[in-house]
């Protein structure tokens, strides 16, 4: 598969709609893991590409590092408003304890990106596979053999360095494992 192909498939937006989704289905509750979708990935993703139409953003990726904070900000503000839903209208804990640890993971990751350019994508796939491991089953563990590939592709098209992907990994690994709070149930048999 060619790296750019790789790279929309992998996308922060897409890991986090089917993740969110994913989670609900698998707790039993598909309407909370589509509004956690929309708030983690939908919404955040509809906003950036709005503002790429206005010119306002150079591309959906958001590549330029100077554009990366105040876009970090608007997405901090979907996910707290999502958790706030979540909490008032009493939203499964799986999927609250998923929507923390992506702002936990938003947080680290767009201090860390004042320095240097985190790859997100790296950054929500591992935090995405970390959360689903921790919540359903240990078994989505494996899942990190995709990390790899998406860094490669990340770099193949230059808009990272290795050092980049690799810290992006790091951070949704230890983010997504430690946002949770808990380990895994084992509730969900197969991935």
């Amino acid at each position: 598969m060619p790296a750019a192909a790789l790279t929309e498939i992998c996308a922060p937006w897409v890991m986090l709609t089917v993740g969110s989704v994913h989670l609900g289905r698998a707790v039993g509750s598909t309407g909370w893991g589509v509004a956690t979708a929309a708030g983690l990935g939908l919404v955040p993703q509809a906003a950036i590409t709005w503002r790429v139409r206005r010119k306002a953003l150079s591309d959906h990726h958001v590549t330029r590092r100077e554009d990366r904070p105040l876009v970090i900000a608007g997405i901090a503000g979907s996910v707290a408003a999502l958790l706030a839903a979540q909490q008032t209208r009493g939203a499964p804990d799986e999927l609250r304890r998923m929507s923390r640890a992506a702002l936990v993971a938003l947080g680290v990751a767009g201090t860390a990106t004042l320095k240097v350019k985190v790859s997100f994508h790296t950054a929500v796939l591992s935090g995405v596979v970390a959360v689903l491991a921790r919540e359903l089953s240990p078994r989505y563990w494996r899942l990190l053999g995709l990390v790899p590939t998406v860094a490669w592709a990340r770099v193949r098209i230059s808009h990272h360095t290795p050092t980049e992907t690799a810290l992006g990994a790091m951070i949704g690994l230890a983010c997504g494992s430690l946002g949770t709070g808990r380990v895994s149930t084992g509730r969900v048999g197969r991935v």
